[in-house]
Parts: structure tokens; sequence; C-alpha cells
């Protein structure tokens, strides 16, 4: 990191009888001389017109007795704004992305315009949960370093897909992995997008992108629910983006009765994908402090508005469907099989 010593010049100057300035050195010299004729005197650089005033002066310039009887000045000056805006824009630039490997861009963006950040309550929003299927018995398989970089590869996986689809990575507990839909960016699409990332997830794992362990098959559950919530940052510092409130929990336990591989949702949710997808019954369960919640499978697309079931590609009436629906485009990755491939998978395959 640039030292603030760094952004400054150190400056000895000679002074004569009359006020005229020289310089004592190279730096001194090259300083001066890109300061111009406005700080040849010590009128003009000082506002004095004795150096014996700067003796003991509250100003950034003091005045020392050469050995000639005159006196040197002696003092600091900042460096040109080009230089330092050189030094300091690679280190600002690789802070920012520091803060956005952590905090979503909206929060970071916030945070770093020095702003205070409140909590914000969501009327609604999407909840996504992944989590590996028997995740303790690989682990007690297989020594843990391998075990850890193929959850690392899954987890990154899954940050590409999430990511195109606009749905933000929130945090990983463990071997599961949670993303929102709708946060902190507000979007009345916000189900819809949370399921084709779903859809895409499911494709991916089934593909078996990762080298097979120990005759190891990595197998997922993903659950999803809408409704409710609120974000914030939490502590000073290692500052951690969250959310909380009844919806995070009602998604983690759709995603625990949920079948392995496949696509679970909420009947919140259900109600509000129905229309793009087609969705089954798959039974009810019991959620502390939420009751009796539904559960549904998604099975794809509707079959009318799909233009490519083996990638999930939808087709022009989907779109159409969507930008009537919530006014906006459709993600590209949704209907473009080259941006699907490419921005997705990367070199997975």
């Amino acid at each position: 990191m640039t030292s603030l010593l760094e952004l400054l010049t150190p400056v000895i100057l000679r002074v004569d009888a009359v006020g005229r300035l020289t310089p004592a050195d190279t730096r001194s010299a090259a300083w001066l001389e890109e300061s111009g004729p406005r700080s040849r005197t010590l009128q003009a650089l000082c506002g004095a017109k004795d150096p014996g005033e700067l003796a003991d002066g509250p100003g950034p310039w003091r005045s020392l007795p050469d050995v000639d009887g005159n006196y040197l000045i002696v003092g600091a000056a900042w460096a040109a704004p080009e230089s330092i805006a050189q030094r300091i824009a690679p280190e600002s630039l690789q802070d920012k992305q520091i803060m956005l490997n952590v905090l979503p861009r909206a929060v970071a963006d916030h945070l770093g315009e020095a702003k205070g950040l409140q909590p914000k309550a969501y009327r609604e929003a999407t909840v996504v949960f992944i989590d590996a299927v028997q995740f303790s018995r690989l682990a007690a398989r297989v020594d843990p370093v391998t075990c850890l970089k193929q959850l690392d590869f899954y987890f990154s996986l899954f940050d590409q897909i999430t990511s195109v689809f606009g749905v933000e990575k929130v945090t990983t507990i463990g071997d599961a992995y949670m993303a929102v839909s709708g946060v902190p960016v507000r979007r009345a699409a916000h189900a819809v997008d949370a399921t084709l990332a779903a859809l895409r997830v499911a494709r991916a794992i089934a593909a078996r992108p990762a080298p097979v362990v120990d005759e190891w098959e990595w197998s997922f559950r993903l659950g999803l629910h809408s409704g409710p919530c609120i974000s914030g940052v939490l502590g000073a510092r290692r500052q951690v983006f969250d959310l909380w409130g009844d919806t995070v929990s009602v998604a983690a336990h759709v995603q625990r009765v949920g079948r392995p591989d496949a696509v679970s949702v909420s009947g919140a949710t259900f109600r509000l994908i129905e229309p793009f997808f087609d969705v089954s019954f798959d039974g009810t369960t019991v959620v502390r402090n939420a009751g009796e919640v539904e559960i549904y499978l998604v099975r794809g697309v509707r079959s009318e508005l799909l233009a490519d079931a083996s990638e999930i590609i939808v087709n022009n009436a989907f779109c159409d469907k969507y930008r009537d629906t919530y006014g906006t485009p459709c993600p590209e990755a949704a209907w473009v099989p080259q941006a699907a491939r490419q921005a997705i998978f990367g070199e997975v395959y």
C-alpha cells in the first residue's frame, strides 16, 4: 500500500539576500522547475519577506541558518496530481475488487461511498438453498483436501450460473450454498430468475463435470421459497452480507425435504412461476413458525416456451411473456445458446 511519505517530495532551497530561491539538491531542482516562476521567491512560496520569520512558524516551511550566513528553506511538497493518481488508482481498484468478492455490488458501492448501511426490508424475494447430499459420508471416505477441492469446484460453478441470472450469492455454510434473487436490487421477476438459475444448476450437476473420486458421484438438493426478508451487513470488521426472516428458514427446509438433483419449490414460489414452468405437486411438510408448506417439483420450462430441452434454452414466446409480465427483458443466458454455455459453464466442459 502506498504510504503518505511516498506522495511527498522533500524540498531544500537556498535563499539569498534579496529573497531569491535556488535548489540545494537535484530533487529540489526538479520540483522547483515543475512549480514554475511563481515559486522562485521567498515571498511567493512562503508569504514571508524575511527567512527568520519561518524559524518557528506554523506553516509547512522552516528556515535553517546556512554555513554561508544565509538561510535554507526546508519543507515537503505533494507530488504532481498525475503521479498521485497513478500510484493510488491500482490499489483503489484492488480494494474495490476485494470488496466485490464478499459483498453484492450495490452494497459495496454504498459502503465505498462511506455511507452507513441500514438493514433493508424486502416485501418479496426468492431464497435459494443448494446442499450436497450425504456430504459427511463423502468427507469420511476421501481426504479433506480432495473433498474440499471438489466442493470448491461446484460452488464456483454455482457462482457462474447464479450471477448470469442476477441471483446474488449470500454465503456458504459448510456444504450448503445460499443465494437470493430480488436482493439487494428489487425486481418483480425474482422467482422466475431464481428458478431458471436452479434448473441450470441441476443441469450442470447432472453433467457430472467434476472427476469421480472413490467412485463417489456428487449429488445436490435444491430448494426455493419466496417471501419477505431483511438484508444487511454485520460488523465493523470482516463485514458479512446476510439475510434474515422466516423466508430463509422455509427455503432451507424445502431443500432438506427435496429430492436429490431436483429443484423443489414451496407453494409461494410455485404461484409465482407456474405460468412459465412445468411443476408438479410433491406433498406437504411442516415448518416451525410457518406451519404446513406445500412442496412442488420443477420439471422444467413449459414445453410451449422451450427452444432446447437439453440446454434449457427458452424460446421467443417465453421472452415475450417475461417482458409482458415484468416489463424487463429476459436474461440473455436464458435464450442465447452461446451465451448460456460460455457465460455459465466456461471451461468446465
